[in-house]
């Protein structure tokens, strides 16, 4: 479970240092290279966040990495949803 956890924690990571460049970057071309590397990291992120995992019997994720792991989920199929699907 820590290993899952840190590999999740290492993908987020990565896809929201690649979204503070992109928010900071000048030139199209290095806007669009950005992009093209958030994609990626975000079907990464994607990979990892859609591992099963012993999930609660209430259903309702209570510990703070549960709701964690379902927060990096939803962030990382927006991240797909807006940059993965048109940029190929």
């Amino acid at each position: 479970m820590r290993e899952a956890n840190l590999r999740l924690g290492a993908a987020l990571a990565e896809v929201e240092g690649l979204y503070a460049a992109l928010l900071r970057a000048g030139s199209s071309a290095r806007r669009g290279e950005l992009q093209d590397e958030l994609a990626r990291a975000a079907a990464r992120l994607a990979a990892v966040a859609s591992v099963p995992t012993p999930v609660p019997s209430l259903g309702v994720p209570r510990s703070r990495r549960a709701r964690r792991r379902v927060l990096a989920q939803r962030g990382a199929a927006w991240i797909i949803a807006r940059y993965g699907r048109d940029r190929g």
